[in-house]
C-alpha cells in the first residue's frame, strides 16, 4: 500500500496520561483514533547534537484514516507523515 501524503505536517493532537494519541485535528476536523495498530520508537545519534527521538504510531481513524504520525520528543511535536488510502 502506497501512502498519499508524503510531506511531513505539523498536527494538534490530544494524547493520554501515557502518550498515546487519542484524538488528532487535520483538515480542519477532529479525528477520534479508533485503534493503534502499531507504536514504536526511534532513537538515533544519541552522542550528537542532531539526536534524533521519536514516537511513531500507525492509527485508523472515526473517519476512515489510516496514517503514521510521530511525536518528536525532543521538539514536543506531533507530526504527520503518512496517510494511506
Amino acid at each position: 500500500m502506497s501512502p498519499v501524503w508524503t510531506e511531513r505536517q505539523a498536527l494538534n493532537v490530544e494524547a493520554d496520561e501515557a502518550g498515546c494519541p487519542r484524538r488528532l485535528y487535520w483538515g480542519q476536523r477532529p479525528h477520534a483514533i479508533e485503534q493503534v495498530s502499531r507504536h514504536w520508537r526511534v532513537h538515533l545519534d544519541w552522542w550528537t547534537p542532531q539526536e534524533l527521538w521519536r514516537d511513531y504510531w500507525e492509527v485508523a481513524t472515526d473517519s476512515g484514516l489510516l496514517c503514521v504520525l510521530y511525536h518528536d520528543l525532543i521538539a514536543g511535536e506531533w507530526i504527520l507523515e503518512r496517510i494511506y488510502p
